[in-house]
């Protein structure tokens, strides 16, 4: 702990036009590494990135491989998954891929605990910032790629996809490519690896059949980003769709409250224009509620391109949007709510469609008390996140107990 208390101080030390430098991003790395044994050398690693899906993708290579009697540990925005421990993500530090003194320390305790293989969630940052340098990875999966509010701080799209590909070159050529088919940046990933290719799309579930109770198409496309991941395994074929067809839910994705409300309440992760448009179909194709409310707020990083395209896509599909805030940190909480208004007003959206409420308590109980038998309330842009961050502060907020203690009060939960 000693030497991450170090690494923090060296963070606030360091001048701001060095922090990004890859010569010294690496050598924090390296220092890393070397403090904790490799751990990572011990591991057998797979990398999972992407713009939606990693968490989903990365839960579901776990479960397939711990069913199928290898005990494999997981490091994600989900948590970070030991033996016998769950660490919730926590800090105000890179919560998906940690710091790389916190992750080798996790994986250095994954080695001790008889631990064989670590699935990590690596982000375009984890990969911009050299975290998982010198990390021999095995298999590395790419979920999709689209638009997303990490672009703004990546300076453009092509920079974010220059990051993305960092993982797949990173690989020998007797390691694992997991590529999306149908993505348009497919050719750019088969021809930036030495690795072994395992593409996958939608017609591959021909063979499998899945009857996911997670459903919807993008868990599909992610449960066989999962199988190709693990196809190095000796693994029955009918054991893996046993385990991915057991899976009753996802850490704050797709999650269902369960309640004695006459409606249902889900709480999930999407804030970007395609988990949006993902958790759309999925209502629309398969859930199928008489009137669906959404609650969602968009946070400090996110450009007004994206908050545009969020504020289209809730106001032409859900029957009313209560919009609110989400992590403002540098930027006043209701500021995601005037960039709103102002969509609004430009595209003369109806004023029945939404509501603004800045409190995102009183938001979510503003939706719940409006629900009524066979409608849906839907919670987006948090999923299990346990901290609402402001400018100075930090402060627990976590969407799923906000609604069991919201239903608690209107006595639908003992």
């Amino acid at each position: 702990m000693k030497v991450n208390f170090l690494f923090r101080i060296l963070k606030k030390i360091i001048p701001e036009n060095l922090k990004k430098n890859s010569f010294l991003r690496k050598g924090l790395a390296l220092i890393a590494n070397i403090f904790y044994g490799f751990p990572a050398k011990k591991l057998f690693l797979i990398g999972v990135t992407g713009t939606t899906g990693k968490t989903t993708t990365a839960f579901m290579i776990k479960k397939i491989l711990d069913d199928g009697g290898i005990t494999t540990g997981l490091i994600s925005t989900a948590g970070y998954f030991l033996k016998n421990e769950v660490i919730p993500v926590m800090s105000q530090g890179p919560g998906t891929t940690p710091d790389p003194f916190y992750l080798n320390s996790l994986l250095r305790r994954m080695v001790k605990e008889g631990i064989k293989v670590a699935v990590i969630e690596v982000s375009s940052f984890g990969l911009m910032y050299w975290r998982v340098y010198g990390f021999p990875f095995k298999v590395a999966v790419l979920t999709n790629i689209d638009y997303n509010h990490h672009v703004k701080l990546h300076g453009s799209m092509d920079n974010y996809v220059k990051e993305k590909l960092k993982l797949f070159r990173m690989l020998k050529p007797q390691d694992l490519a997991v590529l999306p088919r149908e993505s348009k940046y497919f050719e750019l990933f088969k021809n930036n690896t030495q690795a072994r290719l395992k593409p996958f799309d939608l017609e591959q579930n021909q063979d499998w059949q899945l009857q996911l109770k997670i459903s919807s198409k993008f868990n599909i496309l992610n449960a066989l980003a999962a199988i190709n991941a693990v196809s190095d395994f000796p693994l029955n074929k009918e054991q893996i769709k046993k385990s991915l067809e057991s899976i009753e839910s996802i850490p704050g994705r797709g999650e269902f409250i369960n309640s004695s409300a006459s409606f249902k309440i889900i709480v999930d992760k999407a804030n970007t224009p395609l988990a949006f448009q993902n958790i759309i179909d999925w209502i629309k194709n398969d859930l199928k509620p008489e009137k669906t409310i959404a609650v969602y707020g968009t946070f400090n990083e996110s450009p007004l391109e994206e908050r545009e395209k969020l504020a289209q896509l809730a106001t032409d599909f859900f029957d009313l949007t209560i919009i609110t805030e989400d992590d403002p940190k540098n930027e006043a909480p209701d500021q995601g709510i005037k960039d709103f208004l102002q969509f609004a007003k430009k595209n003369q959206i109806h004023p029945n469609k939404y509501l603004t409420i800045v409190d995102r308590r009183e938001a979510i109980k503003e939706a719940l008390s409006r629900a009524a038998k066979n409608d849906l309330v839907i919670i987006l842009g948090r999923g299990n996140e346990k901290l609402m961050y402001y400018k100075n502060k930090a402060v627990p907020f976590d969407d799923r107990e906000v609604v069991q203690d919201i239903l608690k009060e209107f006595h639908y939960l003992s």
